[in-house]
């Protein structure tokens, strides 16, 4: 992780001390600062999870970084809930998933396509990759397909937590399958393979690296004695302080968005679909970058692919779940615009990564396809 990040942290501070001393005088300022406090505090979140599945086994360390990965949308959805905040909480799921679908993956893709000209990854991981995203879709699209024939609000709430039980089901398999696959690979490790960026030819990718769409990357263990992570007690401590950051800085954050919304001119469900979604995502946003930038493509589309795969299965049907114990419950009736979007960009990501490799041009199509939502999302009534 670049060094900038650590220094970065120092705005994790910044926010709580602008609450302390002015409060409602500095709405503005504190919305931002602790918008930009989430970027280093969740890098630093995936960063320490990570180097835990060093010692802890793609098992625990699986199920470590899907719960402190997405600990910045989990914990602003918590306190949007407690605020009574449902359109934002919505607005910051789906807009979320579009991100990475779009603009993280687009991005990578144009970046790396633009270096290396094309660029090859494995269609039957994509595969998998695009058959989970339509499962998401599905658990979004139903419940509100079932809304037009149901008016009951009970009803929908609880269509909405068995939809949110099977997606964590799921999930859990999904999970489950790739430390399965990774550990296969363990046992039968073939190591006459080039990598597709020295050899330029397309290889049998399913030799390739242990790319994984649950951190995003390789198995951590498999690494030279001197790349060590830090002992298991350090990596904790670190997780609790920038817990602790990203619990106070998210509720400020959430508590300003309405004050702010009011101030520039922008409706709250705007913030919640695109302000909120591209701080989350900045550290997935420059890792996939960089790797791509690097010719590892396969690492880009696990990062993207899995972030958005998680929050559409894990991260929502939680916050549905949890919803249960706040005065106004969450469900899962999307906005129509939004799952017109969230459709597109699963439908793009499939037809880019249907035939294992790519160009910088499909990375700009995705990119224009989140910039004409983002417009839309804009213009919509306050």
């Amino acid at each position: 992780m670049p060094r900038m990040l650590y220094y970065l942290l120092l705005l994790a501070v910044v926010a709580p001390a602008l609450s302390l001393i002015g409060g409602a005088k500095l709405e503005t300022a504190i919305f931002i600062f602790s918008a930009l406090s989430l970027i280093p505090l969740a890098a630093v979140i995936g960063h320490a999870t990570e180097a835990l599945e060093y010692y802890v086994g793609p098992v625990a360390g699986g199920l470590l970084n899907a719960t402190f990965g997405n600990a910045p949308e989990l914990i602003i959805g918590i306190f949007a809930l407690s605020n009574g905040l449902i359109s934002v909480v919505k607005a910051s799921i789906t807009g979320s998933i579009i991100s990475n679908s779009l603009l993280v993956l687009g991005g990578s893709l144009a970046v790396g396509g633009w270096r290396w000209g094309r660029q090859f990854f494995s269609y039957r991981n994509a595969g998998q990759y695009t058959a989970m995203m339509v499962l998401a879709i599905a658990g979004l699209l139903i419940p509100y397909i079932a809304s037009i024939a149901i008016s009951d609000k009970g009803r929908m709430q609880s269509i909405s937590i068995g939809v949110s039980i099977i997606l964590l089901i799921v999930y859990v398999l999904y999970l489950g399958l790739n430390v399965f696959n990774i550990r296969s690979k363990r046992r039968n490790p073939r190591h006459a393979h080039k990598r597709a960026s020295e050899t330029r030819e397309l290889p049998d990718w399913d030799n390739d690296e242990d790319v994984s769409p649950i951190t995003g990357g390789v198995d951590p263990r498999i690494v030279e004695e001197s790349a060590r992570p830090p002992s298991v007690w350090s990596l904790l401590l670190l997780l609790v302080i920038t817990m602790v950051g990203t619990t106070w800085n998210s509720e400020l954050l959430v508590g300003a968005i309405v004050p702010v919304a009011k101030q520039v001119g922008w409706s709250p469900v705007f913030i919640g679909l695109v302000i909120l979604p591209i701080i989350g995502n900045a550290a997935e946003h420059y890792s996939s970058i960089i790797v791509a930038y690097k010719d590892r493509i396969e690492l880009s589309m696990a990062i993207a692919a899995g972030s958005s795969i998680q929050v559409a299965t894990f991260v929502a049907p939680l916050l549905v779940l949890l919803s249960l114990f706040f005065a106004t419950p969450l469900d899962l009736v999307f906005q129509p615009l939004e799952l017109v979007v969230l459709t597109l960009a699963t439908l793009l990501f499939a037809v880019v990564s249907w035939y294992g490799e790519t160009t910088w041009l499909a990375g700009v199509q995705l990119v224009a396809v989140y910039i004409m939502a983002c417009v839309v999302f804009f213009l919509l009534p306050k």
